[in-house]
């Protein structure tokens, strides 16, 4: 794991995606569609914070999402394959860059950590839903979703603008590297200042 100035993808071979669907090379062929399991998995863990993830609906069917941080952008041609959608691996980098904009309004500054430690993306699962052409406008959701000691646990999601198509769902796991890269306990005032964030959200 490479030591990085900002949060950063350390090498996109780590992208991993769901073992129970199969990425095409572009997503011009078909929708894909999505499943839900009959069942629930428990997973034991050990984490200093519980947040609930679920994504309500209000009387209308419509998504009520709380508690995340929007960032709202434009494909540009470049990111584009040869069969005029955004390239599978562009989708990685929109989320670096939802995180890099949460962790600076949450008041921490990539800049100010990579003085003496740095912040790593370890693992990040990417389900594609519909593709993004050339010129459309779009908005990331991302938000913390629980921690750990060593970890903290995010999710995004993409919404094609203005009718809030679904495009994406990522999630993602950072941790906290000292000087020598080897991952360290994450300060308590970082976790406290994303929990602060999203409950302030949720209350406005």
């Amino acid at each position: 794991m490479l030591r990085l100035q900002a949060f950063s993808i350390v090498d996109y071979n780590h992208v991993t995606f769901p073992s129970s669907c199969v990425i095409p090379t572009s997503l011009h062929s078909h929708r894909q569609s999505v499943s839900f399991p009959t069942t629930r998995t428990r997973v034991r863990s050990l984490p200093t914070v519980r947040i609930c993830t679920s994504v309500a609906c209000d009387m209308g069917g419509r998504l009520r999402m709380s508690g995340f941080y929007d960032v709202e952008l434009k494909v540009r041609d470049y990111e584009l394959d040869r069969y005029g959608v955004v390239n599978n691996a562009v989708y990685a980098d929109y989320c670096q860059h939802a995180f890099n904009e949460h962790l600076e309004r949450v008041g921490l500054s990539a800049d100010a950590v990579a003085q003496t430690e740095a912040i790593a993306l370890s693992a990040l699962s990417l389900k594609f839903i519909a593709p993004l052409k050339s010129g459309d406008k779009f908005v990331i959701k991302a938000r913390m979703t629980n921690s750990s000691a060593a970890r903290l646990y995010f999710e995004h999601f993409i919404f094609k603008l203005p009718n809030l198509e679904p495009i994406l769902e990522a999630k993602g796991t950072v941790v906290w590297l000292d000087k020598d890269d080897r991952p360290v306990r994450i300060p308590s005032e970082v976790i406290s200042k994303f929990v602060q964030f999203r409950r302030h959200k949720e209350s406005s």
